[in-house]
């Protein structure tokens, strides 16, 4: 992976709104258009004439590759996104400058790279949210580090608590509906979590058998895991879709929970979740989160 950050500072009044994100993807993707398009149009089309082949493709709305990867993929209408986001906490007070973190998965091309770069630059010269406020750019940069190489493994057996926080909405649902504090146990949030890592992994780095084969050991080990506190709760608001002119309702939770038991197996699983992002809509920085575990004793 390879990450970004650029600062904006407000020239007037202007405040992000409470969730955020959707609108620092959306000016993000006009820039991209402007920047990464491959074919010499102003401006860019909504419906891509070269899908896949354009760095604004590629990154926000890459294509399903053919065969498809992972038997995961099967139904899916389109690919996870390898750029996140990576947004400000909702309700923390705002004030400038207007950081924005941009985290790509996979290998990064330098041409991408220089069009990312220039899309960010590019952000400054257009007009944030409906109020059309203006920001002035204060820097942007590449994190050192580029193609970081991120190396999932199941960690150290080992029994100890585990706390983690959703730093923005999780939209993590089971049979249609958004998961509740009573039945997202330990359990059903690694079967999320190894969903995405798989899929992630699928398409964008390696997989091997042993990935897989793994699977049913670690789903037996979380069923043990206890929850031992959970504070959540629902947050819904809409997102505004610029080029089609319409409202989407979005959904996620926020707050914490506590686990308790073999837990020391999954840490390194969920710190790379945390920097993959889980659930839906990942793309407009939902799912960030957090995991904190003190020391862990061996397995009795």
């Amino acid at each position: 992976m390879t990450e970004f950050e650029a600062a904006y500072r407000s020239t007037g009044d202007f405040r992000l709104p409470e969730h955020s994100g959707s609108l620092l993807r959306g000016v993000l993707g006009r820039a991209l258009r402007q920047t990464g398009c491959s074919t010499p149009c102003d401006p860019c089309p909504a419906a891509c004439l070269r899908r896949g082949r354009c760095a604004y493709s590629r990154l926000f709305d890459p294509p399903l590759p053919e065969p498809l990867p992972h038997r995961l993929l099967r139904g899916a209408t389109e690919a996870p996104p390898p750029l996140l986001p990576l947004i400000p906490r909702p309700g923390r007070s705002v004030a400038n400058p207007i950081v924005l973190g941009v985290r790509v998965l996979g290998t990064l091309s330098a041409d991408d790279t220089e069009r990312l770069l220039a899309a960010l630059q590019e952000i400054a010269a257009l007009r944030f949210g409906t109020s059309g406020a203006d920001v002035e750019l204060e820097h942007v940069r590449r994190l050192p580090d580029p193609d970081r190489p991120l190396e999932i493994v199941p960690g150290e057996p080992g029994d100890g608590r585990l706390h983690l926080t959703f730093d923005t909405p999780a939209w993590l649902t089971h049979k249609g509906r958004l998961h509740t504090a009573g039945d997202l146990d330990f359990r059903a949030l690694f079967r999320h979590v190894y969903r995405r890592l798989t899929t992630l992994s699928a398409l964008y780095g390696e997989l091997g058998p042993e990935d897989e084969s793994r699977f049913p050991e670690l789903d037996r080990l979380a069923a043990s895991v206890r929850t031992t506190g959970a504070s959540l709760r629902a947050a819904r608001w809409e997102r505004h879709s610029r080029e089609l002119d319409a409202r989407h309702p979005m959904m996620g939770l926020l707050g914490s929970l506590r686990f308790e038991g073999p837990v020391g197996v999954f840490r390194p699983l969920l710190e790379a979740a945390a920097l993959t992002l889980i659930g839906k809509c990942t793309s407009h920085g939902l799912g960030r989160l957090h995991v904190d575990a003190p020391e862990l004793s061996p397995p009795r």
